[in-house]
Parts: C-alpha cells; sequence; structure tokens
C-alpha cells in the first residue's frame, strides 16, 4: 500500500482533516448542550409554578407541560445518538487515513466492516469502494446524493418531531384560550341580570369575579403555550439543526476526499485498461491482437504503394497522349489557317474588281459567279 501524495495534493489540506475537525466542532456542540434540555424544564416547571401555584390543576396547562417535558426528554436522547453518529463517521474517517491515497480496496472495504460501526458515512463509503472495485467511479456522485437524501429525510424526522411539538403546543394554548374566554360569557351575562334582584349587587360582584377566573384561565394558557413554544423554537430546534446541519459539511469534505483521492486511484489501479495491463494472459491476447494487426497494416500498406504506383503509370501514360493531341490539335489549326489563306488568295485572282461603268444588274452578276467559282474550288 503505497501512503505517498503528490505534490499537487500537498499544496491543500487533506480533506479528511478537514471533516475530523468538523466532527470535533459537532461532538463540542452535542455534548455540551445534550443536558441542556433538562435545565430549561426545570425552568419552564419553576416560572409556572411562580406564576400559578396550582397550574397543574389546569387541564390545558397540565398538557401543554407534559408535551414540552416529552419533548425535551427526546431531545437528550437525540443528542445521544448525535454523538453516536459522530463516533460511527470519525471511525471511518480514520480507517479512510490509515489506508492513505493509494489503498486497497478489499482491504479497506473489509477495515471498514470490521472497525467502523454502522452508519450513513461507513454505508456510502462501502457503496464507493465496491464501485472502485468494478473500475468505476461515473456512479459516485449518484450514490452521495442517495446518501444526502436518507441523512436529510432522519435528520427532518428528528427536527420535526419538535416542530410537531410546538405547533400542538400554540394550538392547545389558542384552545385553551377560547375556553377560558367562553367560561367568562355565563358569569358576565348572570352578573348583568343579576342587578335587577335586591341583593343584586352581591351576586354582581360574585359574577365579575367568576369572570375574571375565566380571563385569568384564558390568559394563563395563552402564556404558558407562548413561554414554551419559544423555548422549544430556541433552545431545542436550534441546537438540533446546528449539530445535523454540520454532518452535511463532513460529507462535503469526504466527497472532496472521493474526487481527489479515490476516483483517480481507482482509474488507475482498478480500471479496465489496468486490468488488462496486470493480467498475463489478458497482455499476451493483446500481444496477438496488436501483431495481427501490424501485419495487416503492413500488406495493406503494401497494396496501396502499388496501385499508387500503377496509378503513377498511368497518368504519365495520360500526360503523354494528352500532349501527343495537343500536338496534333495544333496542326489541323495550322492547316487550318494555310487553307483559309488559299481560298482568299485564289478568291482574289480568279474574280477581279468590276469597272466603275457597270451598271448594277452586271455587278451582281459577277458576284454570282464568284460564289459559283469558289463552291466549286
Amino acid at each position: 500500500m503505497n501512503t505517498s501524495t503528490s505534490p499537487t495534493f500537498r499544496l491543500s489540506e487533506d480533506p479528511l482533516n478537514q471533516a475530523k475537525r468538523q466532527l470535533i466542532r459537532i461532538k463540542k456542540l452535542a455534548r455540551n448542550t445534550s443536558f441542556v434540555p433538562i435545565p430549561v424544564v426545570a425552568f419552564a416547571a419553576f416560572a409556572f409554578f411562580k406564576y400559578e401555584m396550582h397550574w397543574y390543576s389546569n387541564p390545558f396547562l397540565a398538557v401543554i407541560f407534559a408535551i414540552f417535558a416529552t419533548g425535551q426528554v427526546m431531545a437528550v436522547f437525540q443528542m445521544r445518538r448525535v454523538l453516536a453518529g459522530v463516533h460511527s463517521t470519525g471511525k471511518s474517517i480514520t480507517v479512510l487515513a490509515e489506508a492513505g491515497d493509494e489503498p486497497d480496496l478489499p482491504v479497506l472495504r473489509g477495515k471498514l466492516l470490521e472497525n467502523a460501526p454502522p452508519g450513513h458515512m461507513r454505508d456510502l463509503l462501502l457503496r464507493w469502494i465496491e464501485l472502485g472495485m468494478r473500475g468505476e467511479t461515473t456512479g459516485s456522485e449518484s450514490l452521495l446524493n442517495n446518501a444526502w437524501d436518507r441523512r436529510a429525510h432522519h435528520d427532518n424526522s428528528s427536527v420535526s418531531l419538535h416542530v410537531s411539538m410546538n405547533r400542538t403546543t400554540l394550538k392547545l394554548g389558542f384552545l385553551g384560550t377560547l375556553y377560558g374566554l367562553i367560561l367568562t360569557f355565563p358569569p358576565m351575562q348572570r352578573a348583568v341580570m343579576g342587578l335587577s334582584d335586591s341583593d343584586g349587587e352581591l351576586r354582581f360582584i360574585k359574577d365579575i369575579s367568576m369572570a375574571i377566573d375565566g380571563d385569568e384561565f384564558a390568559i394563563a394558557v395563552t402564556l404558558g403555550a407562548t413561554a414554551l413554544s419559544i423555548l422549544i423554537e430556541l433552545v431545542t430546534i436550534q441546537i438540533l439543526e446546528r449539530a445535523l446541519g454540520g454532518f452535511d459539511m463532513v460529507n462535503s469534505h469526504i466527497n472532496d476526499w472521493n474526487l481527489t483521492r479515490l476516483q483517480p486511484w481507482v482509474k488507475k489501479r482498478y480500471g479496465a485498461d489496468s486490468r488488462l495491463r496486470h493480467s498475463p494472459e489478458s497482455q499476451a491476447a493483446l500481444d496477438a491482437k496488436l501483431a495481427r494487426a501490424h501485419q495487416e497494416i503492413d500488406a495493406n500498406l503494401g497494396r496501396a504503394l502499388e496501385a499508387i504506383a500503377r496509378t503513377t503509370k498511368q497518368l504519365d501514360q495520360l500526360a503523354m497522349v494528352q500532349t501527343a493531341v495537343g500536338r496534333r490539335i495544333a496542326e489541323l489549326v495550322e492547316y487550318e489557317k494555310q487553307y483559309r489563306g488559299f481560298i482568299e488568295s485564289k478568291t482574289a485572282a480568279v474574280a477581279p474588281l468590276p469597272p466603275h461603268n457597270l451598271d448594277t444588274g452586271r455587278l451582281e452578276t459577277s458576284h454570282i459567279d464568284n460564289a459559283r467559282l469558289e463552291d466549286g474550288l
């Protein structure tokens, strides 16, 4: 196993080291905040008792607080699972770092199965290695996207639990508010109607007091639900999103390692050309095919040279024919010129110009005779 790194790689930081640093930050966050829900629950209970000593007798407040406390307890276990994910991912990265930049993929696969606990990162690396052992790298991006989708679904299910609890808390608070307002209507009506009685003043005071109790019920439920909803939103959901979102950065660094380390090594060591090069039988078959190809090339080249020679000879013959034809054409042209000169001289000798005192009829007869003489010649 060769662990050397090329000079180009040394110019940039190792992606595995960057992934390790990101895991350290996630681990600190999860460890420091894993016990935060417990004091948050204690603070909420103290505030409830401070505001209303017998708040637990209010069914809406009791249910709202129970939902809130359940969510915080579940947040503690979720933080523990985050720490387990950090441990699993860290083990996988450690195995990769020990394997070096040019690992033996079957050995690396065995070490991951033996030393790294199950997790999203180990599953992604094992699939990359299985793909690389077949000499392929084109599907690594699809495997990474699938791994991200699975992790995103898992993370969203963890956060959505608290989001649902937050919404339920607010809806219960709204429902309790409406219920408290409804409680105020009957005593208010009795208070108004009781003013006509003889002892209407005392009854009016009692009914108004009951209406105020209904308002207090509504306000207490609204205040408790809103306060707990704010705690869920600011503490639990924010901490979980930051802790779980850190794994996206880890996946990004691991993908950089895949692109800069694993894929080039797979193409070099486990690619199709490499398998042919490292197999004696394949190399012998390749040499035999190359020898036959060279023989066929030599034979075709010889036939091509013969054809070129024949074509050149035929072109020379054609050039000679063209030269002879050119000379013959020149002779014909010269002969035609001599013939025309002879005709012209004969015409001038046989047909002299007519005298000026001849009339027009005789001149036309002379021209006709000249024409007949030319046709006879």
